[in-house]
C-alpha cells in the first residue's frame, strides 16, 4: 500500500511569552493526514506542549504555500531567538501576542450556587411527599 504525503499548514500556540499570552505561529509540515501533522507540530520547540488546545488549526495546502510558510519561519526572529534578552529585542512582538484563556480561573457566583442547592432541596422534598412508594399504593401484577 503506497503512502501519500500531503502538505499541511498547522497554526499552533507558541510560548515563552508568559502564562497569559501566546504567539500564534504557522508551521508547514509534510504528513499523511491532519492528525499526524498536528501531532508533529505539538512536539516542535516553542509550542505550548502542556495545553490541550495548543493546535489552533490544521489545513491542507499546496506546495507553493508550503514553501512560502517555510521561508516565513526561516526569517522569523521569534523562532530564531535563544534567550529572553534576544526576545526582548524583537520589534513588534507585543503586537503578535494573543491572550491565552487556558490558565484563566473560573469564577463562580456563590449566590447562584446557593439558589441552585435550595431549588434542589425543595424539589427533593416535593418528590418525597408525592412518592409512588406510598404505603397506599398497590402494585398491579
Amino acid at each position: 500500500m503506497m503512502e501519500t504525503k500531503n502538505y499541511y499548514e498547522v497554526i499552533a500556540k507558541c510560548g515563552h511569552v508568559g502564562k497569559k499570552h501566546y504567539v500564534p505561529v504557522k508551521f508547514a509540515v509534510i504528513a499523511e493526514d491532519g492528525k499526524e501533522a498536528a501531532k508533529m507540530v505539538r512536539d516542535f520547540p516553542r509550542v505550548k506542549h502542556d495545553h490541550k488546545d495548543a493546535i489552533l488549526n490544521v489545513s491542507k495546502i499546496d506546495y507553493e504555500r508550503f514553501q512560502e510558510i517555510v521561508e516565513m519561519n526561516r526569517n522569523d526572529p521569534y523562532l530564531k531567538c535563544h534567550s529572553r534578552q534576544e526576545q526582548k529585542l524583537i520589534d513588534n512582538l507585543e503586537e503578535r501576542l494573543e491572550d491565552d484563556l487556558h490558565n484563566q480561573k473560573v469564577r463562580y457566583d456563590k449566590q447562584a450556587r446557593l439558589d441552585r442547592i435550595a431549588y434542589k432541596i425543595k424539589k427533593t422534598k416535593i418528590l418525597e411527599k408525592f412518592s409512588w412508594e406510598d404505603s397506599d399504593y398497590v402494585y398491579a401484577y
